[in-house]
């Protein structure tokens, strides 16, 4: 039998996790009157005093946080945020990997692989324009590290 992540902390990373157009986190109420579950069954999921929802309640939570119901198969927050990050593209299964592996890297090693990431979308345009790569940049250049 699979271990899997208590639900409760599954809850909490999609509120955690998925902001607002804004930036501001989701209030449990704001995600009840959106859909068909109420805010005291929303509250005693994230606290874990139920512990076994009924499936229509974890369709209406991936629904609402556009996650796939196999958010609620993790075993580790990693594969949380890897889902969220990917938001359950299953044509892209290499972005599930890179966000799994940048969660367990440092801070400054996370800044890193960002500018790693924005020197290869430079890269491809300017082999689109030029023909040439333009050079790897510093790696401490974006975030004054």
């Amino acid at each position: 039998m699979r271990d899997y992540l208590p639900l409760a902390d599954q809850i909490n990373i999609l509120f955690e996790a998925i902001t607002r157009a804004d930036g501001r986190p989701y209030a449990m109420q704001e995600v009840a009157e959106n859909i068909d579950v109420s805010l005291a069954t929303i509250s005693q999921l994230r606290n874990g005093k139920i512990k076994n929802p009924q499936l229509n309640t974890l369709r209406e939570l991936c629904r609402f946080f556009d996650v796939p119901l196999r958010y609620f198969e993790t075993t580790q927050p990693e594969e949380c945020y890897a889902l969220i990050a990917n938001k359950g593209d299953l044509k892209v299964p290499q972005l599930n990997e890179i966000a799994f592996r940048a969660l367990k890297l440092s801070p400054q090693s996370q800044r890193d692989v960002l500018n790693i990431i924005k020197w290869a979308q430079a890269a491809e345009l300017e082999k689109l324009l030029d023909d040439e790569f333009p050079a790897l940049p510093s790696l401490e250049d974006d975030y004054g590290g």
